[in-house]
Protein backbone atom coordinates (compact mmCIF):
# COMPACT_ATOMS: atom_id res chain seq x y z
CA UNK A 1 0.00 0.00 0.00
CA UNK A 2 2.80 2.35 0.88
CA UNK A 3 4.54 1.67 -2.44
CA UNK A 4 1.32 2.25 -4.34
CA UNK A 5 0.67 5.47 -2.49
CA UNK A 6 4.19 6.66 -3.23
CA UNK A 7 3.70 5.81 -6.93
CA UNK A 8 0.44 7.75 -7.13
CA UNK A 9 1.97 10.80 -5.44
CA UNK A 10 4.94 10.68 -7.80
CA UNK A 11 2.68 10.45 -10.87
CA UNK A 12 0.51 13.35 -9.64
CA UNK A 13 3.59 15.50 -8.99
CA UNK A 14 5.05 14.71 -12.40
CA UNK A 15 1.76 15.48 -14.11
CA UNK A 16 1.48 18.81 -12.29
CA UNK A 17 5.06 19.69 -13.20
CA UNK A 18 4.43 18.80 -16.83
CA UNK A 19 1.29 20.95 -16.85
CA UNK A 20 3.19 23.92 -15.42
CA UNK A 21 5.98 23.42 -17.94
CA UNK A 22 3.52 23.23 -20.82
CA UNK A 23 1.76 26.39 -19.63
CA UNK A 24 5.07 28.19 -19.37
CA UNK A 25 5.98 27.07 -22.86
CA UNK A 26 2.64 28.25 -24.19
CA UNK A 27 2.99 31.60 -22.47
CA UNK A 28 6.50 32.13 -23.79
CA UNK A 29 5.66 30.94 -27.26
CA UNK A 30 4.31 34.26 -28.63
CA UNK A 31 7.38 36.15 -27.48
CA UNK A 32 9.66 33.45 -28.82
CA UNK A 33 7.75 33.29 -32.09
CA UNK A 34 7.80 37.09 -32.30
CA UNK A 35 11.57 37.37 -31.88
CA UNK A 36 12.21 34.61 -34.41
CA UNK A 37 9.70 36.00 -36.92
CA UNK A 38 10.97 39.56 -36.64
CA UNK A 39 14.55 38.38 -37.01
CA UNK A 40 13.79 36.30 -40.08
CA UNK A 41 11.60 38.99 -41.70
CA UNK A 42 14.27 41.60 -41.09
CA UNK A 43 16.85 39.35 -42.70
CA UNK A 44 14.63 38.81 -45.75
CA UNK A 45 14.03 42.55 -46.04
CA UNK A 46 17.76 43.21 -45.88
CA UNK A 47 18.19 40.75 -48.72
CA UNK A 48 15.54 42.66 -50.73
CA UNK A 49 13.09 39.77 -50.46
CA UNK A 50 10.29 42.04 -49.27
CA UNK A 51 7.36 39.93 -50.45
CA UNK A 52 8.67 36.88 -48.63
CA UNK A 53 9.15 39.01 -45.51
CA UNK A 54 5.62 40.40 -45.87
CA UNK A 55 4.15 36.91 -46.31
CA UNK A 56 5.99 35.66 -43.24
CA UNK A 57 4.73 38.60 -41.14
CA UNK A 58 1.18 38.29 -42.46
CA UNK A 59 1.09 34.63 -41.48
CA UNK A 60 2.43 35.41 -38.04
CA UNK A 61 -0.04 38.26 -37.53
CA UNK A 62 -2.94 35.97 -38.44
CA UNK A 63 -1.99 34.07 -35.30
CA UNK A 64 -0.89 37.04 -33.16
CA UNK A 65 -2.73 40.07 -34.60
CA UNK A 66 -1.74 42.46 -31.79
CA UNK A 67 2.05 42.14 -32.05
CA UNK A 68 3.15 45.78 -32.36
CA UNK A 69 6.69 45.03 -33.54
CA UNK A 70 5.47 42.79 -36.35
CA UNK A 71 2.86 45.34 -37.38
CA UNK A 72 5.50 48.09 -37.53
CA UNK A 73 7.88 45.99 -39.60
CA UNK A 74 5.12 45.07 -42.06
CA UNK A 75 4.17 48.78 -42.19
CA UNK A 76 7.76 49.60 -43.16
CA UNK A 77 7.62 47.11 -45.99
CA UNK A 78 4.30 48.51 -47.25
CA UNK A 79 5.61 52.06 -46.96
CA UNK A 80 8.70 51.12 -48.97
CA UNK A 81 6.35 49.75 -51.63
CA UNK A 82 4.60 53.15 -51.72
CA UNK A 83 1.45 51.98 -49.95
CA UNK A 84 1.32 54.59 -47.18
CA UNK A 85 -2.40 54.01 -46.64
CA UNK A 86 -1.95 50.38 -45.58
CA UNK A 87 1.18 51.33 -43.66
CA UNK A 88 -0.82 53.82 -41.57
CA UNK A 89 -3.57 51.23 -40.96
CA UNK A 90 -0.98 48.79 -39.67
CA UNK A 91 0.55 51.48 -37.46
CA UNK A 92 -2.87 52.38 -36.06
CA UNK A 93 -3.32 48.73 -35.13
CA UNK A 94 0.10 48.70 -33.54
CA UNK A 95 -0.71 51.72 -31.39
CA UNK A 96 -4.08 50.34 -30.35
CA UNK A 97 -2.18 47.36 -29.07
CA UNK A 98 0.75 49.34 -27.67
CA UNK A 99 -0.02 53.10 -27.46
CA UNK A 100 3.48 53.95 -26.23
CA UNK A 101 5.31 51.98 -28.90
CA UNK A 102 8.25 54.17 -29.86
CA UNK A 103 8.80 52.55 -33.31
CA UNK A 104 5.08 52.85 -34.17
CA UNK A 105 4.80 56.48 -33.06
CA UNK A 106 8.05 57.40 -34.79
CA UNK A 107 7.08 55.88 -38.11
CA UNK A 108 3.53 57.27 -38.09
CA UNK A 109 4.92 60.68 -37.13
CA UNK A 110 7.30 60.56 -40.09
CA UNK A 111 4.52 59.58 -42.48
CA UNK A 112 2.27 62.40 -41.25
CA UNK A 113 5.15 64.87 -41.46
CA UNK A 114 5.77 63.87 -45.08
CA UNK A 115 2.12 64.72 -45.77
CA UNK A 116 2.55 68.11 -43.98
CA UNK A 117 0.00 67.09 -41.34
CA UNK A 118 2.15 68.82 -38.76
CA UNK A 119 -0.11 68.94 -35.67
CA UNK A 120 -0.88 65.21 -35.98
CA UNK A 121 2.79 64.42 -36.49
CA UNK A 122 3.65 66.46 -33.40
CA UNK A 123 1.18 64.38 -31.36
CA UNK A 124 3.11 61.25 -32.26
CA UNK A 125 6.55 62.73 -31.55
CA UNK A 126 5.32 64.20 -28.26
CA UNK A 127 4.10 60.78 -27.15
CA UNK A 128 7.68 59.60 -27.48
CA UNK A 129 9.18 62.69 -25.84
CA UNK A 130 6.98 62.16 -22.80
CA UNK A 131 8.68 58.77 -22.44
CA UNK A 132 12.19 59.67 -23.57
CA UNK A 133 13.10 63.34 -23.94
CA UNK A 134 16.46 62.41 -25.48
CA UNK A 135 15.00 60.39 -28.36
CA UNK A 136 16.77 61.84 -31.41
CA UNK A 137 14.13 60.92 -33.99
CA UNK A 138 11.32 62.41 -31.93
CA UNK A 139 13.27 65.58 -31.19
CA UNK A 140 14.14 66.06 -34.84
CA UNK A 141 10.59 65.32 -35.98
CA UNK A 142 9.02 67.68 -33.44
CA UNK A 143 11.35 70.51 -34.43
CA UNK A 144 10.82 69.96 -38.16
CA UNK A 145 7.04 69.84 -37.74
CA UNK A 146 6.74 72.99 -35.62
CA UNK A 147 9.07 75.00 -37.85
CA UNK A 148 6.99 74.02 -40.89
CA UNK A 149 3.81 74.88 -38.98
CA UNK A 150 5.20 78.30 -37.98
CA UNK A 151 6.31 79.07 -41.54
CA UNK A 152 2.85 78.14 -42.83
CA UNK A 153 1.19 80.41 -40.24
CA UNK A 154 3.43 83.34 -41.17
CA UNK A 155 2.67 82.79 -44.87
CA UNK A 156 -1.01 83.17 -43.98
CA UNK A 157 -0.25 86.45 -42.17
CA UNK A 158 -0.84 84.83 -38.79
CA UNK A 159 2.41 85.34 -36.86
CA UNK A 160 0.39 85.01 -33.65
CA UNK A 161 -0.41 81.40 -34.53
CA UNK A 162 3.24 80.79 -35.36
CA UNK A 163 4.13 81.98 -31.86
CA UNK A 164 1.48 79.73 -30.29
CA UNK A 165 2.88 76.71 -32.14
CA UNK A 166 6.45 77.47 -31.06
CA UNK A 167 5.41 78.04 -27.45
CA UNK A 168 3.60 74.69 -27.46
CA UNK A 169 6.65 72.90 -28.84
CA UNK A 170 8.82 74.51 -26.17
CA UNK A 171 6.62 72.98 -23.47
CA UNK A 172 7.42 69.54 -24.93
CA UNK A 173 11.00 70.21 -25.98
CA UNK A 174 12.31 72.78 -23.50
CA UNK A 175 16.02 72.36 -24.14
CA UNK A 176 16.40 72.75 -27.90
CA UNK A 177 18.43 75.89 -28.77
CA UNK A 178 17.14 76.03 -32.37
CA UNK A 179 13.54 75.99 -31.18
CA UNK A 180 14.28 78.64 -28.54
CA UNK A 181 15.96 80.82 -31.17
CA UNK A 182 12.94 80.60 -33.50
CA UNK A 183 10.61 81.31 -30.58
CA UNK A 184 12.66 84.35 -29.56
CA UNK A 185 12.70 85.74 -33.09
CA UNK A 186 8.96 85.27 -33.48
CA UNK A 187 8.18 86.88 -30.12
CA UNK A 188 10.45 89.81 -31.01
CA UNK A 189 8.67 90.26 -34.34
CA UNK A 190 5.37 90.58 -32.46
CA UNK A 191 6.86 93.06 -30.00
CA UNK A 192 6.66 90.65 -27.07
CA UNK A 193 10.13 91.54 -25.86
CA UNK A 194 10.15 89.91 -22.39
CA UNK A 195 9.16 86.57 -23.94
CA UNK A 196 11.76 86.99 -26.67
CA UNK A 197 14.41 87.80 -24.10
CA UNK A 198 13.51 84.79 -21.96
CA UNK A 199 13.66 82.37 -24.91
CA UNK A 200 16.92 83.75 -26.28
CA UNK A 201 18.65 83.84 -22.91
CA UNK A 202 17.66 80.19 -22.41
CA UNK A 203 19.03 79.38 -25.86
CA UNK A 204 22.32 81.09 -25.07
CA UNK A 205 22.75 79.05 -21.87
CA UNK A 206 22.45 75.91 -23.98
CA UNK A 207 24.70 77.15 -26.78
CA UNK A 208 26.72 80.16 -25.58
CA UNK A 209 28.92 80.49 -28.67
CA UNK A 210 26.15 80.35 -31.28
CA UNK A 211 26.48 83.58 -33.32
CA UNK A 212 22.85 83.57 -34.48
CA UNK A 213 21.62 83.43 -30.89
CA UNK A 214 24.04 86.18 -29.87
CA UNK A 215 22.91 88.46 -32.69
CA UNK A 216 19.21 87.88 -32.03
CA UNK A 217 19.74 88.52 -28.33
CA UNK A 218 21.58 91.77 -29.09
CA UNK A 219 18.65 92.99 -31.19
CA UNK A 220 16.17 92.35 -28.38
CA UNK A 221 18.47 93.93 -25.79
CA UNK A 222 18.69 96.99 -28.04
CA UNK A 223 14.91 97.22 -28.33
CA UNK A 224 14.67 96.86 -24.54
CA UNK A 225 17.21 99.72 -24.21
CA UNK A 226 19.68 97.45 -22.40
CA UNK A 227 22.44 99.17 -24.31
CA UNK A 228 25.60 98.03 -22.46
CA UNK A 229 24.48 94.40 -22.73
CA UNK A 230 23.55 94.80 -26.41
CA UNK A 231 26.94 96.38 -27.12
CA UNK A 232 28.75 93.53 -25.38
CA UNK A 233 26.80 90.91 -27.34
CA UNK A 234 27.35 92.63 -30.68
CA UNK A 235 31.08 92.93 -30.03
CA UNK A 236 31.22 89.23 -29.11
CA UNK A 237 29.33 88.41 -32.33
CA UNK A 238 31.71 90.53 -34.42
CA UNK A 239 34.69 88.65 -33.00
CA UNK A 240 33.18 85.56 -34.63
CA UNK A 241 31.90 87.32 -37.78
CA UNK A 242 33.97 90.47 -38.27
CA UNK A 243 32.80 91.05 -41.84
CA UNK A 244 29.06 91.21 -41.09
CA UNK A 245 28.04 94.66 -42.34
CA UNK A 246 24.63 94.52 -40.69
CA UNK A 247 26.17 93.78 -37.29
CA UNK A 248 28.50 96.75 -37.63
CA UNK A 249 25.44 98.86 -38.39
CA UNK A 250 23.70 97.41 -35.31
CA UNK A 251 26.67 98.24 -33.10
CA UNK A 252 26.79 101.74 -34.57
CA UNK A 253 23.10 102.15 -33.80
CA UNK A 254 23.65 101.16 -30.16
CA UNK A 255 26.59 103.55 -29.85
CA UNK A 256 24.57 106.38 -31.43
CA UNK A 257 21.72 105.90 -28.95
CA UNK A 258 24.34 105.84 -26.18
CA UNK A 259 25.47 109.32 -27.31
CA UNK A 260 28.87 108.10 -28.53
CA UNK A 261 28.79 109.57 -32.06
CA UNK A 262 32.51 109.24 -32.86
CA UNK A 263 32.50 105.50 -32.12
CA UNK A 264 29.16 105.11 -33.91
CA UNK A 265 30.58 106.83 -37.00
CA UNK A 266 33.40 104.27 -37.19
CA UNK A 267 30.91 101.38 -37.16
CA UNK A 268 28.61 102.91 -39.78
CA UNK A 269 31.56 103.64 -42.05
CA UNK A 270 32.79 100.07 -41.58
CA UNK A 271 29.38 98.68 -42.53
CA UNK A 272 29.42 100.77 -45.74
CA UNK A 273 32.95 99.65 -46.50
CA UNK A 274 31.88 96.02 -46.21
CA UNK A 275 28.60 96.48 -48.08
CA UNK A 276 28.22 99.78 -49.95
CA UNK A 277 24.45 99.42 -50.31
CA UNK A 278 23.81 100.21 -46.65
CA UNK A 279 20.96 102.71 -46.74
CA UNK A 280 20.52 102.93 -42.99
CA UNK A 281 24.23 103.49 -42.37
CA UNK A 282 24.21 106.47 -44.75
CA UNK A 283 21.18 107.84 -42.93
CA UNK A 284 22.76 107.40 -39.50
CA UNK A 285 25.93 109.15 -40.65
CA UNK A 286 23.77 112.00 -41.93
CA UNK A 287 22.02 112.21 -38.58
CA UNK A 288 25.34 112.34 -36.71
CA UNK A 289 26.48 115.21 -38.93
CA UNK A 290 23.12 116.96 -38.56
CA UNK A 291 23.32 116.75 -34.77
CA UNK A 292 26.88 118.07 -34.96
CA UNK A 293 25.76 121.07 -37.05
CA UNK A 294 27.80 119.85 -40.05
CA UNK A 295 25.06 120.60 -42.54
CA UNK A 296 26.97 120.10 -45.79
CA UNK A 297 28.19 116.66 -44.75
CA UNK A 298 24.73 115.78 -43.46
CA UNK A 299 23.14 116.68 -46.79
CA UNK A 300 25.62 114.45 -48.65
CA UNK A 301 24.64 111.45 -46.55
CA UNK A 302 20.90 112.16 -46.68
CA UNK A 303 21.02 112.45 -50.47
CA UNK A 304 22.89 109.14 -50.69
CA UNK A 305 20.17 107.61 -48.54
CA UNK A 306 17.44 109.00 -50.79
CA UNK A 307 19.26 107.78 -53.90
CA UNK A 308 18.77 104.27 -52.51
CA UNK A 309 15.35 104.82 -50.93
CA UNK A 310 13.46 107.93 -52.16
CA UNK A 311 10.75 107.41 -49.52
CA UNK A 312 13.06 107.13 -46.50
CA UNK A 313 11.19 109.05 -43.78
CA UNK A 314 14.27 109.86 -41.72
CA UNK A 315 16.31 111.18 -44.64
CA UNK A 316 13.39 113.25 -45.96
CA UNK A 317 12.99 114.73 -42.51
CA UNK A 318 16.71 115.43 -42.35
CA UNK A 319 16.57 117.30 -45.66
CA UNK A 320 13.57 119.24 -44.41
CA UNK A 321 15.46 120.28 -41.28
CA UNK A 322 18.45 121.40 -43.36
CA UNK A 323 16.19 123.52 -45.58
CA UNK A 324 14.49 124.95 -42.49
CA UNK A 325 17.89 125.99 -41.08
CA UNK A 326 18.61 127.76 -44.37
CA UNK A 327 15.23 129.50 -44.15
CA UNK A 328 14.10 127.71 -47.31
CA UNK A 329 10.67 127.15 -45.82
CA UNK A 330 8.79 126.08 -48.93
CA UNK A 331 11.38 123.39 -49.76
CA UNK A 332 11.45 122.34 -46.12
CA UNK A 333 7.66 121.94 -46.07
CA UNK A 334 7.74 119.84 -49.23
CA UNK A 335 10.40 117.47 -47.89
CA UNK A 336 8.58 117.15 -44.56
CA UNK A 337 5.20 116.51 -46.21
CA UNK A 338 6.80 113.62 -48.11
CA UNK A 339 8.33 112.33 -44.87
CA UNK A 340 4.91 112.28 -43.21
CA UNK A 341 3.49 110.12 -46.00
CA UNK A 342 6.20 107.52 -45.42
CA UNK A 343 6.47 107.83 -41.64
CA UNK A 344 3.22 109.41 -40.39
CA UNK A 345 4.12 108.89 -36.73
CA UNK A 346 7.62 110.38 -36.85
CA UNK A 347 7.41 113.34 -34.48
CA UNK A 348 10.26 115.50 -35.91
CA UNK A 349 8.63 115.59 -39.35
CA UNK A 350 5.42 117.05 -37.91
CA UNK A 351 7.31 119.44 -35.65
CA UNK A 352 9.48 120.96 -38.36
CA UNK A 353 6.63 121.01 -40.85
CA UNK A 354 4.58 122.93 -38.31
CA UNK A 355 7.38 125.46 -37.90
CA UNK A 356 7.84 125.76 -41.67
CA UNK A 357 4.10 126.30 -42.20
CA UNK A 358 4.14 128.97 -39.51
CA UNK A 359 6.87 130.83 -41.37
CA UNK A 360 4.81 130.50 -44.55
CA UNK A 361 1.88 132.12 -42.67
CA UNK A 362 -0.31 129.03 -42.98
CA UNK A 363 -1.38 129.22 -39.34
CA UNK A 364 -4.20 126.65 -39.22
CA UNK A 365 -2.08 123.98 -40.89
CA UNK A 366 0.87 124.88 -38.68
CA UNK A 367 -1.22 124.55 -35.52
CA UNK A 368 -2.54 121.16 -36.64
CA UNK A 369 0.97 119.85 -37.29
CA UNK A 370 2.28 121.10 -33.96
CA UNK A 371 -0.62 119.48 -32.11
CA UNK A 372 0.20 116.17 -33.79
CA UNK A 373 3.86 116.68 -32.90
CA UNK A 374 3.02 117.26 -29.24
CA UNK A 375 0.83 114.17 -29.09
CA UNK A 376 3.45 111.97 -30.76
CA UNK A 377 6.14 113.34 -28.49
CA UNK A 378 3.99 112.33 -25.55
CA UNK A 379 3.76 108.81 -26.89
CA UNK A 380 7.51 108.79 -27.64
CA UNK A 381 6.96 107.30 -31.08
CA UNK A 382 9.58 106.87 -33.83
CA UNK A 383 9.24 106.60 -37.63
CA UNK A 384 7.73 103.45 -39.05
CA UNK A 385 9.66 103.35 -42.28
CA UNK A 386 13.21 102.70 -41.11
CA UNK A 387 13.55 99.49 -39.09
CA UNK A 388 16.38 100.02 -36.64
CA UNK A 389 17.60 103.55 -37.23
CA UNK A 390 14.27 105.23 -36.82
CA UNK A 391 13.52 104.00 -33.32
CA UNK A 392 16.12 106.10 -31.59
CA UNK A 393 15.51 109.46 -29.92
CA UNK A 394 13.87 112.28 -31.86
CA UNK A 395 15.92 114.96 -33.51
CA UNK A 396 16.81 117.90 -31.28
CA UNK A 397 15.11 120.96 -32.80
CA UNK A 398 17.41 123.57 -34.30
CA UNK A 399 15.18 126.48 -35.39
Amino acid sequence: MKARHFFLVTVMFSTASLTVAMQAKMESSPASDSAATIQEATKLRTEHREEEAAALLAGYLAKYPQDADALVLLARIRSDDGDSSEAKELLDRAMRSSPDSIPANTMLGDLLLAEHRDPEAMDRFETILAIDLRNKEARSGELQAVVELAISARAKQRPDLALVALEHARSKLPDDPKLLLDLGLQANELGRLPEALDALQSARKLRPEDPDILYALARVETDEQHLPVAEQELRAYLVMKPDDATAHYGLGHVLAISQRPDEARIEFERSIQLQPVQTESYYQLGKIELDGQHDAQAETFFRKTLDRDPTHGGALTGMGILCFRRKQYEEAEQFLAKAEKTAPEYQPAHYYRGLSLAHLRRKDEADAELRISTELDRKQQGPLGAPAAATQNSETPHP
